[in-house]
């Protein structure tokens, strides 16, 4: 009988840990979705800015302040710090997560690509 709980509570923490790393994305594969958004955006260290901002160092930095680049005023506005929740809302979805937002890119429908491209800027700094 102990043994049994032992084993279900072993399972259920080794597959809670795997559900975490399923959800904190693949930073390589992540490298990849981004030459989605490369189109618009540089992430090297010192890049310029496009058509959208550079987003290198952007998890952690107050959402419309990157230098350089002009901002529409509802993102200048939004009052919010990059973080990983921020993140995967407006990649879902970012006429709605900032309405008035410049960003003419529909978003990324795939979960998986969204924590991928969010772990690799996370590693952006």
């Amino acid at each position: 009988m102990m043994q049994n709980k032992l084993q279900i509570a072993l399972i259920a923490l080794f597959t809670g840990l795997g559900a975490q790393a399923a959800l904190a994305g693949d930073a390589a594969k992540g490298a990849v979705v981004f030459k989605k958004c490369a189109v618009c955006h540089t992430v090297e260290a010192g890049g310029p800015n496009r058509v959208g901002p550079n987003l290198h160092g952007v998890v952690g930095r107050v959402a419309g302040t990157k230098e350089g680049f002009t901002y529409s005023k509802a993102m200048a506005g939004a009052g919010f710090t990059w973080d990983k929740e921020k993140l995967e809302s407006y990649l879902t979805d970012p006429k709605t997560f900032v309405p008035g937002n410049k960003m003419a890119f529909v978003g990324l429908k795939n979960e998986e690509e969204r924590e991928d491209v969010i772990a690799y800027l996370e590693e952006q700094k």
